[in-house]
């Protein structure tokens, strides 16, 4: 079964760099708790669970400015945008999830104001039965 709600605990920016690999993405959080001055301690067993998913899609939006002739600002324009997490027929665990995510929004987030993961939110399956998750970002 689905989890409503997933990695709402985990205070991320997705303009840190890319970890090497899902451990890296662990204690690169654990570090990130102390630079923001975070009360509590990062829990590293949390990420280290195996989630009951081995596919997901994480959906979110992505912001692009559309400008006139003179390169002045009219308006942003919305994207959604999809990332497909896959464990390759493995559960995931909840660092490979953040970290696949990471790899793959980074492009797009690393210069946006919204770029602060706030977790993620279960919507329903899509026609391939694929669960697909809404993606919080804040800034």
């Amino acid at each position: 079964m689905e989890p409503d709600l997933m990695l709402e605990f985990v205070a991320w920016s997705f303009k840190e760099s890319i970890p090497d690999s899902p451990s890296a993405l662990i204690d690169a959080i654990s570090v990130y708790y102390v630079e923001i001055n975070e009360p509590e301690p990062f829990d590293k067993k949390l990420l280290a669970l195996t989630s009951p998913l081995k596919r997901l899609d994480v959906g979110y939006t992505y912001f692009l400015p559309k400008t006139n002739e003179k390169n002045k600002l009219i308006e942003w324009e919305r994207i959604p945008m999809i990332v497909r997490i896959d464990g390759k027929g493995k559960f995931l665990t909840y660092a490979d999830i953040l970290w696949q995510l990471h790899t793959a929004v980074y492009p797009y987030l690393k210069d946006e104001d919204h770029h602060y993961f706030e977790g993620l939110e279960f919507s329903g399956k899509n026609k391939e039965g694929i669960a697909e998750y809404e993606m919080w970002l804040g800034n």
